[in-house]
């Protein structure tokens, strides 16, 4: 069994996993002045509740786009797997995916994972529709290479901003029953934030599909407010764990570990 773990700005992911499959998963904040010692104890509690025996843990894979809390998450998942060093996506890993961009390096770990694991479920060409703090497109084409992404402000990002900048506006949360034609100021913002997103999601698919020849490609999309916009799109593939799968998909890809 192995470790995988996600830093993003806001959520650290983790999961312990098999070679197939998640055995527990579990989301907590990202916190800068927390320790590897603080990290470690939290995670070791998480996955314990979850029946996971934290001593069966044989190595882990680490994803980052938040390098400063990169080192922290690294030693402590090597506190969780007897010192053994993870492994990080980064430059250097075998993704068996081929990036045509013009600075690869810069390419999030993020990116890399989702990719990896979408190719492993649907065949090419397709797009990922990744709905977390950005809202994020990738193409892939029929020779399975990452062709190009369009970075959005994310649903939620958008809709803090909206309320922040503007005194008179209330506070209001997403919500996937949103009426269309508000009668609220509330319910103002929450038709824009959801149907906006939407009309915004469709357009750029459209375009995706027009860059990438055309037909019936599939449409993976995933992230938190994913559930909530897959809804409104037939045919669209919702995949809350896209990411922890990628994470371990790379690393049975790059170890030579038991796959337990």
């Amino acid at each position: 069994m192995i470790l995988t773990i996600h830093i993003d700005n806001r959520v650290i992911t983790l999961a312990a996993q098999r070679s197939d499959s998640i055995a527990a998963s579990a989301r907590i904040g990202a916190d800068p002045l927390c320790t590897a010692d603080q990290y470690a104890a939290c995670i070791r509690q998480l996955l314990s509740s979850a029946g996971i025996d934290t001593d069966a843990l044989q190595g882990a894979v680490i994803s980052s786009v938040v390098p400063k809390l990169t080192p922290a998450l690294s030693q402590a998942a090597m506190r969780l797997t007897h010192g053994k060093k993870p492994l990080f996506v980064g430059a250097g890993i075998k993704t068996g995916l081929n990036l045509r961009l013009d600075s690869v390096s810069t390419v999030g770990s993020d990116f890399i994972c989702n990719a990896v694991a979408a190719l492993s479920q649907w065949e090419p060409p397709l797009v990922i529709l990744n709905l977390v703090n950005a809202t994020t497109f990738s193409a892939i084409d029929q020779n399975r290479v990452l062709t190009g992404r369009s970075i959005l402000p994310g649903v939620q990002s958008a809709l803090e901003h909206l309320c922040e900048s503007s005194a008179q506006l209330p506070e209001v949360s997403l919500s996937p029953s949103a009426p269309l034609l508000g009668r609220s100021t509330a319910d103002a913002i929450r038709s824009g934030a959801l149907y906006g997103t939407i009309s915004m999601v469709e357009g750029m698919l459209a375009r995706y599909r027009e860059a990438l020849g055309g037909g019936d490609i599939p449409i993976i999309a995933t992230g938190d407010a994913a559930p909530w916009i897959a809804k409104h799109f037939p045919g669209m593939h919702f995949c809350e764990h896209l990411l922890l799968d990628g994470l371990r998909i790379l690393y049975f890809k790059n170890t030579a570990g038991s796959k337990s």
